[in-house]
Order: structure tokens, then sequence, then C-alpha cells
């Protein structure tokens, strides 16, 4: 008789660790959510030189830096981005991502004049000279970009719950992004009706940048989900990056920041109660 009771708790016991392990396994599994996202990027940089090395002839890399920063603008661009959010508790989740974001700055050569000099590499002329004379008006867009495979690394901390209605969710995001050069090159774009050599577009690989193939920066901002239905959400991400360290690894050097506002959905395999 003893020996049938031992038998039933040792029955019950592993049956009561069959269940805690299954729902151990059902939370860890119900604390990942999936994401998608695509965002408008405001960026630009912050470049520089100390060198005195001369830089094409007649000036220094820091007197050719000087001179073309009064010309450096921001630029715009689309970014998507794909990822995971995994939820440590009610207040932190982690996010991990795999994006494409274009960086860079934006040169403005205007009110060309003829045989004025534009860019080496616009055209088969030595410093892409202009050698046709009219009257049409000529400016050049120089967009020098870093086209990056970029992961963002974050942590989201939600405030007080619920803020704004029972389905908004406010964050704020820190953390930082690792990210792999693809391409680095200088998009040419020559204003309406202006061509040379009937082009009005060139893609110049010499930028006078050497772009480093890894780099990484910091990244700030906040982050609204909108319950939508039970599984799913939608989220607007406004974030803040800055890179502390240049990505370019010559005499010029090349510090980009960006805004993005990214809007996506979160695909959620979390019912762990907010």
């Amino acid at each position: 008789m003893m020996n049938l009771n031992l038998k039933k708790i040792n029955t019950a016991l592993l049956i009561l660790l069959v269940l805690k392990s299954a729902s151990a396994q059902k939370i860890k599994t119900a604390s990942i959510d999936f994401y998608a996202s695509i965002g408008a990027v405001f960026n630009g940089s912050f470049n520089s030189s100390n060198s005195s090395e001369m830089a094409n002839g007649k000036q220094t890399f820091m007197q050719y830096q000087d001179s073309a920063s009064n010309n450096e603008t921001w630029r715009l661009n689309f970014s998507p981005q794909i990822g995971i959010i995994y939820k440590i508790n009610r207040a932190f989740d982690l996010q991990c991502g795999l994006g494409y974001i274009v960086l860079g700055h934006q040169r403005q050569l205007n009110n060309l004049k003829y045989k004025d000099y534009t860019f080496p590499g616009i055209g088969s002329t030595i410093g892409g000279q202009i050698i046709e004379n009219t009257n049409v008006e000529r400016d050049i867009k120089l967009n020098y970009r870093y086209q990056y495979l970029q992961i963002p690394l974050l942590i989201n901390y939600h405030i007080n719950g619920k803020l704004i209605s029972r389905n908004f969710q406010v964050s704020i995001t820190g953390g930082m992004g690792v990210n792999v050069l693809l391409k680095h090159d200088i998009n040419a774009v020559l204003n309406s009706g202006f061509k040379i050599e009937d082009k009005s577009n060139f893609a110049i690989d010499s930028t006078g940048f050497t772009a480093n193939a890894i780099s990484a920066n910091m990244m700030l901002g906040t982050r609204l989900d909108y319950d939508y239905k039970r599984q799913f959400k939608f989220i607007c991400q406004p974030m803040f990056g800055y890179f502390p360290f240049s990505v370019s690894s010559n005499q010029l050097e090349a510090r980009p920041w960006y805004f993005n506002i990214n809007f996506g959905i979160i695909y959620s395999l979390s019912d762990l109660k907010k």
C-alpha cells in the first residue's frame, strides 16, 4: 500500500515538473516580438581636418575642408529595418534589428560658369571643367554617401505604463548601432536643364574620404506603441544618432549625425499583461 502511495506521489511530482517546464517554455517564447519599420532619415556630417599636407597642389587638407564646409548641408533619404524585441520585464525590453541606412552630407556647387571646375569624375575633362559656353543655370549637388548595413542594439524603458490612453505605451530608447560599410561614393546630381556630356547624374567612387569598414554610433530617442489588436501594434520611433569617432581614416575626418522617424508594426507573441 505504501509503495502504491509513493508511486502516486512520484507521478504527481513528475506531472508538476512537466507542466512547470512547459509553462516556462511558453513564457520564454512569448517574450519575443518581431517588428518591421521604415523611416525618414535627415542626415549630415561634421567634417574637419587638422592636416597640413597638400590636398590638391594648391591647398592643404585643412584649407580645403574649411573652404568646402561653407557649402555643406544635410540630406534626406529612407531606411528600412527589421528585428526582434525581447521582453525582460514589464518595464524594460531589448530591441535588436538589421537595417539599411545611407548617411553622409551634401555639398552644393552653385552658379557655375564657363571653364569653372566642378569635381573630378564629372565628365571626361580634368577636374570636371565646364567646356560648354551657354546661358543655362549650372548647379550641382554632390551627395556624399556612406551606405551601411546597420545593427541597432537598443534598450527601451516603458514610462509608467499607459501614459496617453489605454492603447498607447511610451518608452525612452537608448543604445548603439554597429555599422558595416557596403559602399562609399558620391552621387552628383545636376540641376534641371544642365548636362555635361549629355548626362545629368554621375556616380563617383573617389570622394576624398577613406571610409572605415566598421563603425559605431550612439542612439537616443523614444518609442510610441499603439495596441491595434491583441498581437499587432503600430509603432513610431524617433531617434537621434551620432558617430563620436570619425568614419574616415585619412586626413579628412567625418562624424555623421542623423535624425530618423521610424514607422512600423510589431507582431507580438507575448500575452504578458502590462
